[in-house]
């Protein structure tokens, strides 16, 4: 298989989940039926009921979104460290590099958030619980502060940017993985040994989401070190789709009634968490999966992800809530505001997030490097 498709393929893999993660905090926003996570959500109407019960959900699953992320980071950080010249010289690199490459962009949309909040008072009365909450909160420079540097990333504390809750991971996983690494690079015998160890740490979190999440870095790892390329196109294909069914997966939705009777409340985040798995292995372990991914426009969508991932609760707020207002008071019906909403929100989005991919994660990448370059010398 061609390097390049497949890493492209990673990067709009990631993209196209960045876009899962955004329409499911829409959909709570909008139709938290979609979602269904409080007994007394009501239908908007009947294409809404259906969704939700019908095995179509995957393209606002914000959860298997997730996973996948941490799937892809465990396997794009082993091929960085396995293919490098000096495996213990680039694994020192990228263990200097790994914080200020994540921090700085999460402190910036803290900092940019919380003025947003502070600066502004936009009426959120005619959308739904979700997004309400979060343009009525109220959060210190202080916290915004402390959450962009060290709250989210050590204990997941993400009051004012909900979704820095995944810096946690993404942090010690990374560290996970990289330990792991420095030992497959003295004996390659024990990593498989000790990777097959870690469920069995699982009695010592508290945090299911942590564990879970960690074990993706350390499958997305094994996918790369062991996994086999799938020349046959319907069993990728097959896979696929079974991962996309996960992905869909809510407890209350009809089409998982069955897995629902099998794994009762833990449906929802089990088959999320697999979904991740069989998403990432089905697509990067199929040449010609890979390379229908490997298309200009996905690949430009993973390269904005992260800056997309950060900015866009801030811009639902700051575009996609005015706007829906000011449609209603156009007179427009509550559907036609949201989509119409919904569409200038994108728009801005992808502006918006272009930019800060330019400058401020584009920053955070040069500054890494030269600290790297400095403590290395």
């Amino acid at each position: 298989m061609d390097k390049f498709s497949k890493l492209n393929a990673v990067e709009s893999i990631r993209g196209l989940a960045c876009l899962a993660v955004v329409f499911s905090h829409l959909s709570l926003s909008f139709y938290p039926y979609l979602h269904h996570f409080d007994q007394h959500d009501v239908a908007n109407n009947s294409l809404v009921y259906f969704i939700h019960h019908s095995p179509f959900a995957f393209w606002y699953s914000g959860t298997a979104a997730v996973y996948v992320f941490f799937v892809l980071s465990g396997f794009i950080l082993s091929y960085v460290i396995c293919k490098s010249k000096n495996m213990q010289s680039k694994l020192q690199s990228m263990m200097i590099k790994r914080y200020p490459r994540l921090a700085i962009p999460a402190l910036g949309s803290c900092i940019l958030l919380w003025a947003a909040l502070q600066f502004s008072d936009i009426d959120s009365s005619q959308v739904q619980y979700w997004l309400k909450v979060l343009a009525t909160q109220d959060v210190s420079f202080s916290r915004a502060i402390y959450e962009g540097t060290i709250g989210s990333f050590l204990f997941a504390e993400s009051s004012i940017n909900w979704v820095l809750w995944t810096m946690q991971v993404e942090l010690i996983g990374s560290f996970l993985l990289f330990g792991l690494l420095y030992i497959y690079s003295l004996d390659k015998r024990l990593f498989l040994p000790l990777v097959l160890l870690f469920p069995t740490t699982a009695i010592f979190f508290k945090n299911q989401e942590l564990f879970l999440g960690l074990l993706c870095f350390l499958i997305g790892s094994l996918i790369f070190m062991y996994g086999r390329i799938t020349r046959s196109s319907a069993f990728a294909i097959m896979i696929l789709l079974v991962g996309l069914y996960l992905a869909g997966a809510h407890n209350t939705s009809a089409a998982y009634a069955g897995l629902h009777s099998l794994m009762g409340d833990k449906t929802y985040d089990y088959c999320n968490f697999l979904s991740g798995i069989l998403i990432v292995y089905s697509i990067l372990m199929n040449p010609r999966l890979s390379q229908l991914l490997d298309n200009r426009i996905c690949v430009y969508l993973g390269k904005l992800s992260f800056s997309i991932y950060l900015l866009h609760l801030l811009l639902m707020y700051c575009v996609c809530l005015p706007v829906f207002n000011y449609f209603l008071a156009w007179g427009w019906g509550y559907n036609i505001s949201v989509i119409g909403s919904i569409m200038v929100f994108f728009i801005a989005l992808i502006f918006i997030a272009d930019l800060y991919s330019r400058y401020v994660d584009t920053f955070a990448i040069h500054l890494s490097n030269r600290l790297s370059d400095w403590a290395l010398k």
